[in-house]
């Protein structure tokens, strides 16, 4: 069993097409908050820089996240006095009822564990990571927060077998014996547990080797033969 670095138990995330792009604000998951409709939580968090003001309601409307983050970045529109101090608190606001009101987003933030959630970009080293982890990673930081707060939070996750025991080839006996049998257990019980969006992006994050993905198509053929069979 191969001894775990911890940037292993890491999700990193940024594009909103990418595994785990759900969790990114430009993600197009609208949530409803202070008796108002955002299309997504970027353009919640940018408007609120301009709260009571005409300003607020230009971001609410903007076409795109991206316009919302540039009218909100706009620096001849006067940011309220406080931003400093409460823009954490905002974000959290739009997180929480981002994972509220979407069951699909729920379930995949809950499947991430005890897993380090990480904005991976260069673009932001506040709310990101910096691209080169030195960066503060606010938006990972109130996501576990949220996740660990959930009544459903289960501390656990288990990383794909070829990541866990790297040496095990896929066809080996190893699997159906030991330590590597004993841990395809556990990964398939948890496994049952998860949503099929939270598998989804857990299977396009963590893509198998060359000859785990061979083995699989193997497996899939042999089974495909076999109901063929039956029939």
């Amino acid at each position: 069993m191969k001894e775990l670095k911890p940037e292993e138990r890491f999700i990193r995330f940024y594009e909103t097409d990418k595994p785990y792009g759900c969790f990114s604000n430009f993600a197009k998951y609208p949530i409803f908050l202070n008796n108002k409709d955002w299309a997504t939580t970027e353009h919640y968090f940018q408007a609120q820089k301009f709260v009571g003001t005409e300003y607020e309601e230009e971001v609410r409307l903007a076409s795109t996240p991206m316009e919302a983050a540039r009218l909100g970045r706009d620096r001849n529109k006067p940011l309220r006095k406080d931003w400093e101090e409460y823009k954490v608190q905002v974000m959290r606001e739009a997180l929480i009822a981002k994972v509220e009101q979407h069951p699909s987003i729920k379930s995949i933030l809950l499947s991430t564990g005890d897993c380090t959630i990480v904005e991976h970009t260069t673009n932001d080293a506040y709310w990101g990571d910096g691209g080169n982890g030195q960066g503060q990673n606010m938006l990972g930081k109130l996501l576990m927060e949220i996740r660990n707060s959930l009544e459903e939070y289960v501390p656990e996750f288990f990383l794909p077998q070829w990541i866990v025991f790297p040496d095990i080839h896929p066809f080996s006996i190893g699997w159906r014996m030991g330590a590597g049998e004993g841990y395809l257990m556990y990964l398939w019980e948890w496994r049952k547990k998860q949503s099929p969006e939270a598998l989804k992006e857990y299977d396009e994050y963590f893509t198998p080797p060359e000859e785990w993905a061979e083995a699989r198509k193997i497996r899939e053929a042999h089974k495909n033969k076999n109901e063929e069979e039956k029939q």
